[in-house]
């Protein structure tokens, strides 16, 4: 019997619980491709030739560097959202080597 109450109680505090988070954007995650002077600078000293791109995105009607748009709505690593999903994922690709344009499907 004792079990039961226990099993109880444990599910009236799990329907309790809700995730507060606040409601992340609908936005292109794709965003537009901008060349980052400071860091093709940065590797053209190091002698890497080419430019580096950056992901700027439109939020709210203001532009938001993606790096700003995930620090901001998509800080949790546990999240569930799909779209902080990913943008987390777009940020590993974009953090090897800059922003590409070709994203593996489903981004």
């Amino acid at each position: 019997m004792s079990r039961y109450l226990a099993l109880l109680a444990g599910a009236l505090v799990l329907a309790g619980c809700n995730e507060k988070t606040a409601e992340v954007p609908q936005v292109d995650l794709h965003g537009r491709l901008e060349v980052d002077q400071a860091m093709t600078a940065q590797r053209q000293a190091q002698g890497i030739q080419g430019e580096y791109f950056k992901r700027v995105l439109t939020v709210d009607g203001k532009d938001m560097d993606f790096n700003e748009f995930v620090k901001t709505w998509c800080a949790d690593p546990n999240t569930r959202n799909e779209t902080c999903l990913k943008a987390q994922r777009i940020k590993k690709i974009d953090d090897v080597s800059g922003a590409t344009k070709y994203l593996p499907n489903g981004l």
